[in-house]
């Protein structure tokens, strides 16, 4: 039985709304221009479904990926698990892919539906599912405490990308970094959310500005017990925003050599860096 309440909403011509417990999500989509909000309203009543299939498998998705047995590849959370042990970072669990999987799901059904152009918005988790000729604009913050988007990718077939993900400080999830945001394009939303976590968190810099805490005195329930995390950042210096940048980028052309990921720009205190594949996609506004 699903302990969470939950709502499906139609918001104007083109967007479904679903909300059921952690799960904000809106979903767009069309076959060659006619949009279809009745497909995804199904969608958000799939996810919905997605959300408690992997509720039920939640505590041992609070483990780090290394110390769990391989998942029946039939369940979601293989590809939570998949994405996590491909990033490799020795401390992610699964959960550090729970949105981006969710988005890719409910992507993934409508694509079977037909649907030529797919937006799947988790969160701030976005999936993607064009066919040739479609295109979608991504807007991109680089502060996720802030509302600003000050930075767009326009993302057409060609470029197999099928997932943009953020993380960093002022998100949903905790980072042990200090960037401000961690955007990572990938083909899968699952990979993306993996890698964006990876990626900030490699933004850490030893500095008195950094305030850190053991992420569990924080939440008790997380699933980062006995990781310290970041809880502020105050005014770095540039050398430290320098070396935090060169850091996240160093991690990011690591999951772009292992063909993981397609790119990703990362933000530290108002100064951005991208990966060298995608420094032409990311455009300012």
């Amino acid at each position: 039985m699903n302990p969470w309440e939950s709502r499906i909403l139609k918001l104007g011509d083109s967007t479904v709304l679903v909300e059921c417990g952690p799960m904000r999500m809106f979903i767009e989509g069309s076959i060659h221009g006619n949009l279809q909000p009745e497909v995804c309203t199904r969608a958000a009543k799939e996810a919905i479904g997605f959300l408690e299939e992997i509720a039920q498998h939640m505590n041992e998705m609070k483990k780090p990926a290394r110390r769990l047995p391989e998942p029946p590849r039939h369940l979601l959370i293989h590809s939570m698990w998949s994405a996590v042990t491909a990033v490799g970072d020795p401390d992610l669990t699964p959960m550090a892919a729970v949105a981006g999987t969710i988005a890719d799901a409910a992507a993934d059904f409508l694509a079977s539906q037909g649907l030529t152009r797919v937006v799947v918005n988790n969160g701030g988790d976005v999936a993607l599912r064009l066919v040739a000729g479609e295109t979608v604009t991504v807007g991109i913050r680089p502060d996720l405490s802030a509302e600003q988007v000050t930075h767009r990718a326009v993302i057409t077939s060609e470029k197999d990308i099928g997932g943009v993900c953020t993380s960093g400080l002022g998100g949903r999830s905790f980072t042990r970094g200090v960037a401000s945001a961690a955007t990572v394009f990938s083909n899968r939303a699952s990979i993306a959310d993996a890698a964006a976590t990876a990626v900030a968190n490699a933004t850490y810099v030893p500095s008195a500005a950094v305030q850190r805490r053991v992420a569990d005195s924080i939440y008790p329930d997380t699933d980062l017990k006995g990781v310290e995390i970041t809880v502020s950042a105050g005014h770095l210096t540039e050398e430290e925003v320098f070396t935090a940048l060169a850091e996240g980028v160093n991690r990011a052309e690591d999951l772009v050599t292992r063909s993981l990921i397609a790119g990703a720009c990362i933000t530290v205190q108002g100064k951005m860096q991208c990966t060298n594949a995608i420094c032409g996609l990311v455009q300012r506004l």
